[in-house]
Order: C-alpha cells, then sequence, then structure tokens
C-alpha cells in the first residue's frame, strides 16, 4: 500500500504528548495551603509558596498556567501582586482568594491579569476547580486565535461542538451527527493542508482531558487514514468518528473518570462501560454513519480476542476497528495525566509493537511510517 502524507508534513517530534497544567498556589496560612495542596495535586503540577517575594521571583522566569493567591499573602497582598505579575507578559490567570472584600478589592482582577476570579472563603472545592479550568480554557481559546485560519476554525468549532454534545447528553436530547461532522469538516481541511502538528500541539491547552483526547484521536485517526490514501467523506467519517468515540464517558461517574491512579476491580467495569454507553448514544441520534459506529464501538477490541467490550477478534474486526485501537491506544499513552508521564512516541511505539497479538502490526507500520519513520519514533 503506498503512503500518501499530507504536504509538508516532516513527522511528529516527541514532545507530542500532553501536559498537566501548571498552577502556583501562593499562602500563608498553613491550612488551608495544606488543604488545597492535598485537593489539587491530583490534577495540576503545582508548585507551593507561603510568600509573595519569592512567588514573583519564579513568575519572572516560569509561567504557570493559573495563579492562585491568598489575599493576605505578606508582604505585597495578593491582589497587588497579580497587579505587578501582569506589567510583565506573558501574564498568569490569577484566582485570589479571600476572607472579606475589603479595602484591596478596589483592584480589578480582569485589568490585573489575562482573566481573573476571585473566592471568597469557605467555599467547596469543585468551586475552585471550575474556577481554575474556565480559566485554563479562556486562555486556551485565545491562544488558538494566533493560529491560522483551518486550525484555528478547527479547534473552535470543535471545542464548542463537544461542549453541545455534553449539554445534549445532561438534558437527554440525541447526540447530532451532522453537526458533529460539520464542525470536523475544517479538520479534514487541515489534514489536507499539513497542519495537524498545530492542532495535535494546540489543543493541549484546553482541560477538559476527554475532549483533548478525542480530538488527538480525530485528528490522528484523519491523518492515518489520508496517509493510506483515503480521502474525501471517508476522512470526514473518521474525523467525527474520533471525535464522538468516546462521549460514553461524559455519562461515566466523575469520581471514576477522573480518578487519579489504578481503579478498583469495583470500578474497572464501570470505566470499560463507557465503550457500550458510546454506542448506545449513537444509536439514539439520526445519520450517524456505521464507520462512526464502528470507531466508538470496537475501539478498545483486540484482534486476539482480549479486548471489550464483546472480546472480537480476527476477521470480526475490519481495518477501521484496527485502525481506531492503534490511534486510541497510542494517544493515551502520549498522554500526561497527573498520576502518570507522558510517553515519547518512541516508546509509545514500542510498547504497541509488543503488542503482537492484540494490535494489527502491518497497520501500525503504515502508522508509524506516516508520521515520517525516524522522526516520529523520536529515534
Amino acid at each position: 500500500m503506498k503512503i500518501r502524507a499530507p504536504r509538508e508534513t516532516g513527522g511528529i517530534d516527541d514532545k507530542l504528548e500532553i501536559t498537566v497544567p501548571k498552577v502556583f498556589v501562593v499562602m500563608n496560612d498553613d491550612k488551608h495551603r495544606g488543604e488545597l495542596e492535598k485537593a489539587l495535586t491530583k490534577y495540576f503540577k503545582l508548585t507551593v509558596f507561603s510568600d509573595s517575594n519569592n512567588a514573583m521571583r519564579a513568575l519572572e522566569t516560569e509561567s504557570p498556567d493559573v495563579v492562585i493567591i491568598e489575599n493576605d499573602i505578606k508582604p505585597l497582598g495578593g491582589a497587588r501582586l497579580l497587579v505587578q505579575q501582569a506589567s510583565s507578559p506573558p501574564c498568569k490567570a490569577g484566582v485570589l482568594l479571600t476572607r472579606d472584600q475589603g479595602e484591596d478589592f478596589t483592584v480589578s482582577l480582569e485589568n490585573a491579569t489575562c482573566a481573573g476570579r476571585y473566592l471568597t472563603w469557605p467555599f467547596p472545592a469543585k468551586q475552585l476547580m471550575d474556577a481554575i479550568t474556565e480559566l485554563i480554557n479562556e486562555n486556551a481559546l485565545k491562544s488558538w486565535e494566533d493560529l491560522p485560519e483551518t486550525q484555528a476554525k478547527t479547534l473552535k468549532l470543535t471545542v464548542d461542538e463537544y461542549q453541545g454534545i455534553a449539554d445534549a447528553i445532561a438534558s437527554g436530547e440525541p447526540i447530532n451527527y451532522n453537526s458533529a461532522a460539520e464542525s470536523c469538516t475544517p479538520l479534514v481541511d487541515a489534514i489536507n493542508e499539513g497542519g495537524h502538528h498545530d492542532l495535535l500541539k494546540n489543543v493541549q491547552a484546553h482541560h477538559n482531558y476527554t475532549y483533548v483526547h478525542s480530538m488527538r484521536v480525530a485528528t490522528l485517526l484523519t491523518l492515518f487514514g489520508y496517509g493510506i490514501g483515503m480521502r474525501g467523506d471517508d476522512l470526514l467519517v473518521l474525523s467525527t468518528g474520533g471525535l464522538l468515540h468516546d462521549t460514553g464517558k461524559l455519562v461515566t461517574p466523575p469520581n471514576i473518570l477522573d480518578k487519579p491512579g489504578k481503579l478498583t476491580e469495583e470500578e474497572w467495569p464501570i470505566m470499560r462501560d463507557h465503550v457500550v454507553e458510546s454506542g448506545n448514544l449513537l444509536d439514539a441520534g439520526d445519520d450517524v454513519t456505521k464507520g462512526a459506529k464502528i470507531i466508538a464501538e470496537q475501539h478498545h477490541e483486540k484482534i486476539d480476542g482480549t479486548g471489550y467490550p464483546k472480546g472480537l477478534k480476527g476477521a470480526e474486526l475490519n481495518e477501521l476497528a484496527r485502525m481506531s485501537a492503534i490511534v486510541d491506544i497510542f494517544g493515551a499513552l502520549t498522554d500526561e495525566r497527573s498520576y502518570k508521564p507522558a510517553f515519547p512516541p518512541a516508546k509509545a511505539f514500542a510498547i504497541l509493537e509488543s503488542m503482537e497479538t492484540g494490535i494489527d502490526q502491518n497497520l501500525l507500520a503504515l502508522f508509524k511510517e506516516i508520521f515520517g519513520g525516524d522522526a516520529a519514533s523520536g529515534l
């Protein structure tokens, strides 16, 4: 099979992996600092400071995604520190924690930082998590504005679509497959133009992990299809199927979906059920293509029958199912989470190659070659 690479590919470099957002915590209060550290370290890379001077010195050389700061921090005070650091771009998104809205709150967070929030003690942990996530995602959307038009349009349309899918599921409405496909149309254009690098790199700025992973799978799967000669509507099926393949995770309990660490024997079947849920959600909609359903329902199957949910094997798995399994595993291996490192592409390929009976090794060799051989594997 002749491989056709998109224009100006040159392979994926060894920094493909997703990085965990960096968060600075600046607090005097030992008790509150410890509580925040315990709550946030599962999800973010934390650096903790007990005074504003050390925090300011660190901010001169480092660029965390969010700064969480106590308004009573010594000696500057939280609001003043945010104003001061904002004068040296790139400014950091800030969450100001306060016990009351006193005189210092004459400072506008919106003017002090790229984006800002304030919370008044006491507040639930979820409220802080939501504020951090909102700030990261707002800055991600801003950063996408600097991308070439096709890539920027792809990311903006798909993230809006994914939020719309989540809202539809929450309200008991069916997924609109045609709308999802429309949002993926510029993704196919980006692949044709060789713009996959920008997509893979910049989507990781968003903090919805399920969306980010799904978008990376959609991009990689579409690039895979392009490389083996697929075109037109076939590529759109790959991109849309990739975007929708994990929608079942949107109904997976958050304590299991976002659990930092190994799942228990009781939790694992619930997590695996996301594949069945993805199929059910697509079945409830209209005009869903057979290919998109295969991607959603079979991306965890293995050709030796050890996969799930049905344990399909051999000839029961067509080329699309086999491609999906390769791309989904590759994407997961090169993701970084707070509880696991991201593997570089070289190691991810080596792991896939070691799965001799579970993964189609001929397709894997093509997948690796499409990314530029040695450049793709980081060798």
